[in-house]
Order: structure tokens, then C-alpha cells, then sequence
């Protein structure tokens, strides 16, 4: 009976196995870059992500001792609204701020020139066309811990640069889609991941309208009566948190659609 099937990207189309695939530092200092990167994950990661950055540090002989041996100030919680995260470290005589995510919600916290913006942005879209989950990473100095930013949102970073993750898709998926195709099932992805991103797996994976992506942003500023009419057509679905995915089965199931998820 069902008509419309509902899917996550990571871990359900994909195998939620990340490795760091591709780095890109504007100045060209991965190891600065990927120094911050980890010291921005949690110590007892258990997020495949942050696994796969550790993992990374490793391989580029910073080990987690080296990482993590200084103390933790402070630290900014990720949220779904966020879709960031940061700590306080002091080390080395420093006290620095470690931030990544999302990169549409950390580049702009970035002191950056136009030019640098626009570099930034076009790393962005290279990494995600070639399906990679892209995360930005940033830093900023302290004088002292009187001027820790009570938010990491009040902090003006210095972008230290992107990091791609590679996630394939698992194996037989394809197949698995094109049978859901011929019973007249349409499969849709609603992921928490960059719209280019999962616009390249979809199509990988052999998804109908993967060139029609709506964001979060874009759902947000929608009236239901948009929503419905754009749900006909659009099978992708990024950067959700939990109640876009509400409104968005809600939106099939008033098209008369029967909806599995």
C-alpha cells in the first residue's frame, strides 16, 4: 500500500563509514587544520564522523595524547538549530577556541575578504559535487578566559579550511531503489546533510529528480499549501532537523500519498 518511502542518507542509503577523503587549507596548512579539526571533536568520539577525523589526526602523527593534553576550558554544544560545535582548549600557552560544522553556519562567523569567501565556497561545492560530506573548520585566539564568547555564534574565527568525508553508499542500494521504482514506490531522502552532497549520492544511487533539492531554509519560509505542491516533485531534502521531517510526511499523507519512513 505504500506510495512514498522515506529514507536517511547516512547509515541507511549510505554505510556510515567515514574516512577523511579530501582537505583543503586557504593557506595551505593542513596540519594546523587538521590539528584544529580534532581538537574541535569530542575526546570519547563515538560519532563515526568525529572517528574518522581522529582517525585522520593519526595518520598525520598527531596522536590523541598530543591532542588532547592540554585542559578544557569550555566547550559549545552541537545542536540541530547550530549545526556547529566548539571547545575552549588552553595549551601550548594559548587559549584558542576549536569550532567546525556545517559550513553555511560557520563560514559566515569567518573574518574573511570576498575574494577569500568566494574560494571558500567554490572548495565547498568541488567537495560536495563529488559527494562528500563537507565540514568547515575555524579557530580564534583568547587573551584570557574573562573574553571566552558566551556563544560560539559571538566569535569571529579564522577559517582554517574544509574537510570532506567519504560515506559510500551501501552496497546493492541501487538495485534496492530501482525495485522500490517499479512497484511504483518513489523513494525520497531527507537528510541532515549539504544539499550538493546529497544531491550527488541520489544520484549515484539512481533516485528520480536528484537535481531537486529543497533546504532547510527554503522549508522553513514555505506555507503548507507551497509544501504540498513541491512535494510532488522533489525528492531531496536537506540540512532537516526533526520537525522538517514531520511536515514534510505531512505534506504526502494531505496529497493522499501512503507514507512509510
Amino acid at each position: 500500500a505504500v506510495s512514498v518511502l522515506c529514507v536517511d542518507k547516512t547509515g541507511t542509503i549510505t554505510m556510515n563509514r567515514m574516512t577523511v577523503q579530501d582537505t583543503w587549507a586557504p593557506e595551505g596548512d593542513d596540519r594546523e587544520l587538521c590539528e584544529t579539526m580534532g581538537l574541535g571533536c569530542e575526546i570519547d568520539a563515538y560519532d563515526p564522523m568525529e572517528k574518522a577525523m581522529l582517525r585522520h589526526c593519526d595518520e598525520m602523527g598527531i596522536s590523541r595524547e598530543q591532542l588532547f593534553s592540554g585542559e578544557l576550558v569550555s566547550e559549545y554544544a552541537f545542536t540541530n538549530e547550530t549545526k556547529m560545535m566548539g571547545h575552549v582548549w588552553r595549551r601550548n600557552g594559548e587559549l584558542v577556541v576549536a569550532a567546525k560544522g556545517s559550513p553555511e553556519r560557520l563560514l559566515p562567523l569567518c573574518v574573511m575578504t570576498p575574494k577569500e569567501r568566494e574560494a571558500a565556497e567554490d572548495q565547498l561545492n568541488r567537495m560536495g559535487r563529488a559527494g562528500l560530506r563537507v565540514i568547515a573548520v575555524g579557530r580564534m585566539q583568547l587573551a584570557d578566559e574573562q573574553v571566552i564568547p558566551a556563544e560560539l555564534t559571538d566569535c569571529a574565527l579564522e577559517l582554517l579550511g574544509l574537510v570532506g568525508l567519504a560515506d559510500p553508499p551501501r552496497e546493492g542500494v541501487k538495485r534496492d531503489i530501482a525495485l522500490c521504482n517499479r512497484a511504483g514506490v518513489r523513494v525520497v531522502m531527507i537528510t541532515g546533510d549539504n544539499g550538493v552532497t546529497a544531491s550527488s549520492i541520489a544520484h549515484k544511487i539512481g533516485m528520480k529528480d536528484a537535481d531537486n533539492v529543497i533546504t532547510a531554509d527554503a522549508l522553513v519560509d514555505m506555507s503548507d499549501e507551497e509544501l504540498r505542491e513541491k512535494v510532488k516533485t522533489v525528492s531531496v531534502f536537506s540540512r532537516v532537523i526533526p520537525e522538517h521531517k514531520m511536515r514534510i510526511v505531512k505534506a504526502f499523507k494531505d496529497n493522499g500519498e501512503v507514507v512509510a519512513m
